[in-house]
């Protein structure tokens, strides 16, 4: 589900790490260019040079990629190009030293997911459990105009560096993309060692189950608990509070889903080791309720599978939790305004 955490970033706000800097210094000396021109082109100040400031704003890191797209070779792809010498832990920190000490694939992925607003919030990034698959799904939060294909494959391509870290075993890690190939696939494929969609519905990346409990090289367990908390209270701090119970029912509930369990409040409770009226309770001082977050995880997965697969409507209902065609119907209109066979057709 989309982190509630993550907000409407402007193109004004300094929220990009400026480790992204990094990338267009390096990918500027590679190209024998002047980081002069990258300065000027991008506005950079004395302070984000000598990293007295730790952000650019989002206007900076646009113009930085189109300042990339513009010095890059005409092949292979942009995103391809930068993958081949930018940093594996860009963009580093707490961030990256939680993600690539973690235990396995599952738990990079689940930081990675938790807190990609914190350095990369041009997207909302979803996970989505299919029982036998783990899809995490990126949806733009901000417009990047002419480079956004670029930087859709780009932000996939950081994900799929946890190739360098475990054994990913075939078939192999699946990437949707929107746009058509800006090169050749097999660059793509060879690159990133991921199979390759265009012209897809959706921005996604499919793990299989089998790739989620590879162990990772670098995994390292006191460091992990030592970054992951510190990366956590310090989230906790800038967002005014701990993690919401909302934010919990919301992960729990769609675990449940992607494989059948029922979505009631009495096991989710007992999942919780709390009672019902507690968890009732803990949900309307959120100003939520469990039937408001029960209703937009069904219907967040039934776009999910309207989007992603040629399913019935009337499957894709039972697998959302309705037991009614029609009731799932006027559920999805009320949430979105759309039918579901609307909303499959992009109405």
């Amino acid at each position: 589900m989309i982190n509630p955490a993550a907000k409407e970033p402007s193109f004004d706000d300094p929220v990009f790490p400026i480790a992204l800097l990094d990338l267009g210094e390096k990918f500027f000396e590679r190209r024998n260019r002047k980081l002069s021109a990258l300065y000027q082109r991008c506005c950079i100040t004395p302070a984000q040079i000598s990293r007295k400031d730790a952000h650019i704003t989002g206007w900076q890191f646009r113009e930085l990629f189109r300042a990339c797209k513009e010095i890059a070779m005409p092949s292979p792809p942009l995103s391809v190009q930068l993958a081949e010498f930018v940093p594996i832990t860009v963009p580093g920190g707490m961030f990256g030293l939680a993600s690539f000490t973690a235990k396995n694939v599952k738990q990079a992925l689940e930081v990675m997911t938790d807190f990609a607003y914190t350095v990369m919030p041009a997207y909302h990034f979803e996970v989505l459990s299919t029982g036998q698959q783990q899809h995490i799904i990126l949806r733009p939060a901000m417009d990047f105009g002419d480079v956004q294909r670029e930087l859709d494959e780009s932000v996939c391509g950081y994900v799929l560096n946890l190739r360098l870290f475990a054994q990913l075993p075939d078939p192999p890690v699946r990437v949707s993309l929107r746009h058509e190939p800006l090169g050749n696939l097999a660059d793509y494929e060879k690159q990133f060692a991921a199979k390759f969609y265009f012209s897809q519905n959706l921005l996604e990346l499919v793990f299989e189950k089998h790739h989620l409990m590879q162990p990772l090289y670098t995994h390292n367990q006191s460091t992990f608990d030592q970054v992951y908390s510190s990366l956590r209270n310090t989230c906790d701090r800038e967002q005014g509070s701990s993690t919401p119970t909302a934010t919990r029912v919301r992960k729990l509930l769609g675990e449940r889903l992607a494989v059948g369990m029922p979505l009631n409040i009495q096991a989710l409770a007992e999942t919780m080791n709390i009672s019902e009226r507690t968890l009732a309770r803990r949900l309307h001082q959120e100003q939520s309720s469990f039937v408001d977050i029960k209703q937009q995880v069904s219907i967040d997965y039934a776009k999910f599978l309207l989007e992603s697969s040629e399913q019935p409507i009337c499957k894709i209902a039972q697998a959302s939790g309705y037991t009614s065609d029609s009731n799932f119907s006027r559920a999805f209109k009320a949430v979105t305004g759309l039918t579901p066979k609307q909303f499959r057709s992009g109405s």
